[in-house]
Parts: structure tokens; sequence; C-alpha cells
């Protein structure tokens, strides 16, 4: 048996990081508005700084999903045996 070329726990690990950093993000960007709004200005601004380095991460996160997705598509048709119609064909 073939071994995968990107393993399930990956997938899986950076899907749940897709799903929870989008959550995780709100609830600081919504943190920081509040505390500014509260007269606390520096520490609004470092939740919102914050803010923007889980938005970075969450993108590089949705990027790193789609390539590693588009490897394992690749690899799970690379190891697809060939129907026999087209293996007449390439007879011919």
């Amino acid at each position: 048996m073939q071994h995968p070329l990107i393993p399930r726990r990956t997938v899986l690990w950076l899907s749940v990081v897709a799903l929870f950093l989008p959550v995780a993000l709100c609830v600081i960007f919504g943190t920081s508005t509040l505390l500014t709004a509260m007269g606390d200005a520096s520490g609004g601004g470092v939740l919102l700084r914050v803010a923007l380095g889980c938005g970075i991460l969450w993108a590089i996160d949705l990027i790193g999903l789609v390539l590693v997705l588009a490897i394992r598509a690749l690899d799970d048709a690379a190891g697809l045996p060939k129907d026999d119609e087209s293996a007449d064909l390439e007879h011919l």
C-alpha cells in the first residue's frame, strides 16, 4: 500500500485552523474596538495588531490548504489504475 504524499493529519490541522481562526479574529477585533471605545487606546491598538497578525496567518493557512489539497488530488489521480477502455486506445 502506497503512503500518501500529504498525510491526512496535515489536511485536518489546516482545516481546523482555517475554521477557528476567523472566530478568534472576530473576538480579538471586537475586544480591540471595545477597549478603544472605553478609552484604552493603547490596549485597543495592541489587540488591533494581534488581529491583523491573525488575519495574515489565516490567509497563509488558506493558501496552504488549497496547495495541500491540490497536491493530494494530483497524488490520488496518479495512483488510480487506468480504465480498460483507455488502455485499449493506447494500443492503437
